[in-house]
């Protein structure tokens, strides 16, 4: 038997909202501007929202998450469809408010809910996700349909728009925002080249293409200025100009092959670079550089693995700089760890680094006595400042 939610006295009714999920808050802020109302006077909060944009077929797809202690919890998702198929469509009709609107605010956007128990397999497409993730730790893909990560008998819902995409992206971010009374910055990732997502305040971002070129990069970061992180984990086509805003991001994760221009030209705190062709002397200058103070002022953390089948020459690198070695019978000279807080998605999450080790020397600044810890092996460079 329905209960008419707004019926109830008003603390039972928001004590119920606040404990329904993500996804069931979002929907019932959609039957009508009451329960909207509802759902703000619950001041419910979230930690932190994730955009995930791309691409189902010939559709765009956009995803959102609320992110909390690295689980991704679902909020609701669109799919832009130039045409709507209404027979595949079921209509609302909100139990809980004699007086609902079925539409989404300002958007011509019918709800279709899935049961995934019992959906058909052919319209079922293949999800690409990793064997060892949870329930509750669900990864980002580009649409929401499938059952493996559902519970028996759970529906999980999907709203087909077939509006302009810019404006639904917008008025999507804009209801999200009020109904968790959000306003802090929000994780964008994209899996699509193309028009990007009318998303405002991205301040960490992660590109995962199969491939994209310079041109694109320049245009994600003109589209959102000035972000905290970038994360690539693309095939990047194509050398990035010695001036471009790239290099001015404060952490930036690269998994494409690059070369030495990509941390010769950084002026940020944190990179992190998977496949580098490098040469021992591109090491020694970027160490002499540091020591003398004429470059890296900002940078805290340096990761780069060689790409194979390179092999570094350790012993060359340590005839060249001037350093000093661990002591054992003086431990106190050091950290006995330092913490690599570095905020890339999913990676390089706080790494608790030791320094008390004889793999790992010490190095001088010149102008400001500042150290820094080396670690060299012959496919691994890990460069740290205190």
């Amino acid at each position: 038997m329905p209960i008419n939610l707004l019926k109830m006295p008003y603390l039972v009714g928001v004590g119920i909202v606040t404990e329904l999920d993500y996804e069931q808050i979002f929907l019932l802020s959609l039957c009508s501007r009451r329960t909207k109302c509802l759902v703000e006077k619950a001041r419910i909060k979230v930690p932190k929202l994730m955009f995930n944009f791309g691409k189902y077929e010939a559709f765009e797809t956009f995803v959102i998450w609320v992110v909390s202690d690295k689980k991704w919890l679902y909020v609701t998702s669109m799919i832009h469809v130039p045409k709507l198929d209404l027979n595949r469509v079921s209509n609302v009709n909100p139990a809980v408010d004699d007086l609902a609107e079925t539409n989404t605010p300002h958007i011509t956007a019918p709800l279709r809910t899935v049961d995934y128990e019992l959906a058909d397999k052919e319209h079922v497409p293949e999800l690409n996700l990793e064997e060892d993730l949870n329930e509750e730790s669900v990864p980002d893909y580009n649409v929401i349909y499938g059952s493996r990560y559902l519970k028996k008998g759970s529906i999980r819902h999907c709203i087909e728009c077939a509006n302009e995409p810019m404006a639904v992206q917008k008025t999507f971010q804009d209801i999200t925002n009020s109904i968790f009374h959000y306003s802090d910055t929000c994780q964008l990732i994209l899996k699509c080249k193309g028009r990007l997502p009318n998303i405002a305040n991205v301040k960490h971002i992660e590109i995962k293409h199969d491939t994209v070129d310079t041109e694109f990069l320049t245009n994600v970061l003109m589209r959102y200025p000035d972000p905290h992180t970038l994360s690539v984990k693309s095939t990047i086509v194509g050398d990035i100009p010695e001036d471009s805003s790239f290099f001015q991001i404060q952490n930036i994760y690269v998994a494409s092959q690059c070369g030495p221009d990509y941390f010769h030209n950084f002026v940020g705190r944190n990179m992190f670079l998977e496949r580098v062709t490098v040469t021992e002397q591109d090491l020694i200058q970027f160490v002499d550089r540091w020591i003398s103070n004429e470059a890296y002022h900002n940078l805290e953390t340096l990761s780069i693995f060689i790409d194979y089948p390179l092999i570094m020459n350790v012993g060359l690198i340590r005839q060249a700089i001037e350093f000093e070695e661990y002591d054992p019978n003086e431990p106190e000279k050091r950290p006995e760890h330092f913490v690599i807080d570095a905020p890339f998605f999913q990676h390089c999450a706080k790494d608790q680094y030791s320094l008390r080790n004889e793999n790992v020397v010490e190095i001088k600044r010149n102008t400001d006595g500042k150290r820094a810890f080396l670690s060299i092996y012959p496919t691994h460079f890990q460069f740290i400042t205190r």
